[in-house]
């Protein structure tokens, strides 16, 4: 049985982001929802899990970055999956002050949700460049001016509810698939203590910190996430007695 890889992307971001990592694995049925439409911060998950029982059957690896981590993340607390991929992804978005390390304030979210809809273009490329380091800008692999377009106003708005509600901190430590923990020394966005306890609350985690990265591992590390996810497939295929997929 090949496994389907469910691909969660995140906030505004398209799902070709993914695609130098995808195309490490040709054989594999590949899923991702549509979140450019969508209006509520429900929504998200709605979609998740419908795309995740179109397949209902086939063993599972989801992989989720950011605000798909978070996605992920709930969709393995509902219903089993073979594997978790997790890149610059946290447990929480949102933290208090004594927890700043490993989160945003609030009050920053509800500013980019007030000003979103005068300035979207300024809202939209402050936030990719802080994805980035500084080498990482010099590399031209992320147009910042872009960031976003292809998602409506009412789905970005949507997404800021999403990550200022969601909390998983009390799902990880009930899931015990294998998981893989990749995240970036240099992220912004969700700082790497995030995802050093991400992967400490999950029983069966391994977690890869990649140097001098930012907040998009997947864009400028494709080799490594797509190692983690390859690795993941075989030892899936294995279990059945199969082929690896390569």
């Amino acid at each position: 049985m090949t496994p389907a890889i469910l691909w969660l992307t995140g906030w505004g971001m398209p799902d070709s982001c993914w695609e130098q990592v995808r195309r490490q694995l040709p054989c594999a049925l590949h899923l991702a929802p549509d979140f450019s439409r969508v209006s509520r911060p429900e929504e998200f998950y709605e979609a998740v899990e419908q795309t995740a029982r179109s397949v209902a059957g086939k063993e599972l690896v989801v992989v989720g970055w950011s605000m798909g981590g978070l996605l992920a993340l709930r969709l393995a607390a509902s219903r089993p999956v073979a594997g978790l991929v997790l890149v610059g992804a946290t447990m929480r978005f949102v933290r208090e002050s004594a927890e700043r390390d490993r989160g945003w304030g609030a009050a920053v979210l509800q500013r980019m949700k007030r000003l979103l809809p005068k300035d979207r273009e300024r809202i939209m490329a402050q936030f990719a460049e802080q994805m980035l380091t500084a080498k990482e800008r010099g590399q031209n692999r992320v147009d910042t001016g872009t960031a976003g377009a292809q998602w409506s106003q009412q789905a970005l708005l949507a997404g800021l509810d999403y990550l200022a509600s969601e909390d998983c901190r009390h799902k990880a430590a009930s899931l015990f698939c294998p998981a893989v923990v990749i995240h970036g020394t240099d992220d912004l966005i969700c700082p790497l203590a995030a995802g050093e306890e991400l992967a400490g609350a999950l029983p069966a985690a391994e977690f890869v910190r990649l140097q001098d990265c930012g907040h998009a591992p997947h864009i400028f590390y494709p080799d490594v996430v797509g190692t983690a996810v390859t690795r993941m497939v075989k030892q899936i295929a294995q279990k059945h007695g199969q082929a690896s997929v390569q």
